[in-house]
């Protein structure tokens, strides 16, 4: 079928009631009188008609009496259908022009009476003035039109009625209020271009709003904070009113007669009325009253049959209704908002409670200062730059960027306290967020990654002690810490390139999970983490069985030991435990813990690692306070200080020192290598050309080298088991490792830096 033409259809006029043009991508044309004297067409239905782009005005100047419902969908129509001459025994259902091609809505352009007027996911980009004057629509949906970014403001002037407005995915940067007093249902859903929501004084009716922020229902919970100047002028009439009216009233007394039906524009519709055959609401809040007024029995809502509304008949009682005074309500009222506000997305403050905004502030401060200290005392030492030290560096940076997200969070708190909501969207979509986001999680991969290499690297040391040749190198360092830089880049900007997203909360954590995507990212952060934690446990504990001793006299410096471990060992799972855990649990759908709780344990614990670790592997050793002197020493500063720590063991930057005076001696039948001090007669055959580095003490005790180190590893010492091939080896070495270069380190032993 090419074109609908006019008398086709005369044949069947008394018994048609349908008209189904299902599929028709031929037809490009209908007539001016297709529809004539169809005195019993109820419905008329055009699907998937590509080509027909316009229907001439004449089609719908018809008297249809029993038509209830017109769909056009799916077709090329590029303008709306000319209504304003249709002529109906009662409303209609519904119209429909859903996903045809229209590009905007005229002034005047839609003058209809129905039920629902529907809009959805067409090209419109414009709605001008008055698009609606004289028309009577319950619902009106605008739904799914992306290039819908302008609406004038006096769009919905002159249209009665509307109970029901649906703006969802579009592209509106602004919400007209004019005409819309009356709604009672909003929808403003997939909405991301509107920041700002309308002052909630202009919707004196609304019982439902379906909005896309959660902040926008702050504005329901926090009127004066929202919008100030609406606030006060309300205020100012809430005052007025009961000055004016009920200011006499010293109890619940009907008005005088002559004041019964004054004022009813601005205070609202009190009362039924004989002239009115409709029922009009009172406002329930904001210059109304706080209780209904009494209903005729047979009011009711509208019936809804298959989504569709039908109109009720009811009768209005002829008595007149009194108002009262004494019932004035200055309180809000109660609107069912969606989403609502939560401790990832709050009305008041982006942390909730003093507590966890002291903890906050404690934590950025702490970690800020103590890796500042590291990266400064490493990077400015005179001494060669070690394995240890490198991977100390790129531990204190990656903890110091996330002490820059707290700082970050914690001054953004600082800015908006009390009244978060109205910050909350430009925060969480700008770039203060990306970066904070960016940071943290680039910051918590980078350093479980180095803690994994740096626990590798020593469990490596301890356990092949003798295997001098396969230490880990400087450029093999490196090589391996630009690997972790690449996947911390990589997980860090995944978020910023769609996968997940760092805007979902006020805390900036990619906690995003709207598809498959989004959970293999989040999964796959989760697991990585778990797995180096399980890694640096697994190192730990082998670290422990290879330097414990068997015997009484080990016992005590065993238990040393045991105790720093477990304190490296408790701050990492304290961090990555509870939060790999829980974390799990949610994505799958099966969240073990509540949302406040979820903050504390994301914005105090999951940073907390970054906190100690400096604190943990240098700035409360022996070592870095003998690094710290020096540098100060250079300046004129602390120089008796640095004299005292001047013989002290070598620490981070003692690349270059002397050698301790250790030498192995002997090698018992119990296969315990022994110290014994090296004289300087014997010192000055090791030839000063080469890069010489303190071989490693290894005592009966188990434990050799100074105290004052949390960390259990410094300068450790532990037994080796020898067969009688390998006594002899060892023996050769020492005796020639004076003369020959190739038995003399060329760095020092890693673990003699932490």
């Amino acid at each position: 079928m090419r074109v609908l033409r006019e008398g086709v259809l005369q044949h069947y006029r008394e018994t048609l009631r349908e008209i189904v043009l299902n599929n028709v991508r031929q037809l490009h044309s209908i007539e001016s009188r297709s529809f004539q004297n169809l005195t019993e067409l109820r419905t008329v239905y055009i699907n998937h008609a590509p080509l027909l782009r316009k229907i001439p005005e004449n089609v719908f100047r018809q008297y249809l009496p029993s038509l209830r419902s017109l769909r056009i969908v799916h077709t090329g129509l590029e303008e709306i259908p000319q209504l304003q001459h249709l002529r109906v025994d009662s409303i209609l259902h519904m119209v429909d022009l859903e996903n045809n091609h229209i590009r905007q809505v005229p002034t005047k352009s839609v003058k209809v009476r129905t039920e629902q007027f529907l809009l959805n996911y067409n090209m419109i980009e414009l709605v001008q003035n008055h698009a609606f004057s004289d028309a009577e629509i319950a619902r009106l949906s605008l739904k799914g039109n992306r290039e819908l970014k302008t609406i004038e403001p006096s769009a919905f002037v002159g249209l009665r009625s509307l109970r029901d407005l649906d703006l969802s995915e579009t592209s509106i940067s602004q919400m007209p209020t004019l005409g819309l007093k009356d709604l009672e249902v909003l929808r403003l859903q997939d909405t991301d271009s509107l920041k700002k929501f309308p002052s909630i004084y202009k919707f004196e009716y609304l019982r439902v709003a379906w909005l896309t922020y959660p902040y926008h229902c702050c504005a329901f919970q926090f009127p004066a904070t929202h919008h100030p100047k609406e606030f006060a002028e309300h205020e100012r009439f809430v005052a007025l009113i009961h000055n004016k009216y009920c200011s006499t009233a010293a109890t619940g007394s009907p008005l005088p007669h002559s004041l019964q039906r004054r004022d009813n524009d601005d205070f609202g519709r009190l009362v039924y009325s004989p002239e009115n055959l409709t029922y009009q609401r009172h406002s329930p809040d904001w210059g109304a009253f706080d209780r209904d007024i009494d209903r005729p029995e047979s009011q009711s809502n509208p019936a809804s049959v298959d989504g569709v509304f039908h109109q009720s008949m009811v009768s209005v009682s002829p008595r007149l209704i009194q108002a009262y005074c004494g019932n004035l309500s200055r309180s809000p009222r109660d609107v069912s908002c969606h989403p609502e506000p939560d401790a990832f997305n709050p009305c008041e403050d982006l942390m909730g409670n003093w507590g966890l905004r002291g903890a906050v502030w404690l934590v950025a401060v702490a970690a800020l200062v103590g890796n500042l200290a590291v990266l400064l005392v490493l990077l400015s030492s005179r001494f060669r730059m070690t394995v240890s030290k490198f991977l100390m560096c790129n531990l204190a940076l990656a903890d110091l960027c996330m002490g820059i997200y707290l700082l970050i969070i914690a001054c953004m708190d600082a800015r908006s306290i009390g009244a978060y909501f109205n910050h909350a969207i430009d925060w969480q979509r700008g770039p203060g967020c990306q970066i904070a986001g960016f940071l943290t999680v680039f910051a918590s991969e980078l350093s479980i990654y180095t803690l994994a290499v740096i626990t590798s690297e020593r469990w490596y040391a301890i356990t092949y002690a003798l295997h001098l040749d396969k230490r880990l190198r400087l450029g093999t360092a490196f090589k391996v810490m630009t690997a972790g830089w690449l996947y911390a880049i990589a997980m860090a900007t995944l978020p910023l390139l769609g996968i997940s997203g760092y805007s979902k909360t006020s805390i900036c954590l990619p906690m995003e999970n709207r598809d498959l995507g989004d959970q293999v990212y989040l999964v796959s952060l989760l697991l990585m983490n778990g797995l180096a934690f399980v890694l640096i446990c697994a190192c730990y504990g082998r670290i422990y069985c290879a330097i414990s001793g068997h015997n009484s006299a080990a016992a005590r410096s065993d238990t040393t030991v045991a105790k720093r471990m477990a304190l490296l060992v408790f701050t990492d799972f304290a961090c990555w435990a509870p939060i790999a855990f829980f974390g799990l649990t949610a994505v799958a759908g099966y969240p073990l813990i509540d949302v406040p709780h979820t903050k504390i344990l994301l914005v105090f614990f999951y940073p907390l690692n970054s906190c100690a670790n400096p604190y943990l592997y240098a700035l409360l050793t022996k070592q870095y306070r003998r690094d710290l002197f020096t540098l100060f020493s250079r300046h004129g500063l602390c120089t008796k200080k640095a004299a005292k720590y001047k013989g002290a063991d070598v620490g981070f930057s003692s690349g270059n020192s002397a050698p301790p005076n250790c030498k192995v001696t002997s090698i018992g039948g119990s296969g315990v290598v022994g110290c014994a001090p090296v004289h300087t007669a014997e010192m000055n055959h090791i030839p000063q050309r080469s890069q010489v580095a303190p071989i490693p003490c290894i005592s009966a005790g188990g434990i050799a080298g100074p105290r004052g180190s949390p960390h259990p590893l410094r300068s450790s010492t532990t037994r080796l088991s020898l067969s009688c091939e390998q006594e002899m080896i060892l023996r050769r070495a020492m005796d020639h490792s004076s003369s020959d270069p190739r038995l003399v380190y060329s760095e020092p032993p890693a673990d003699s830096h932490l």
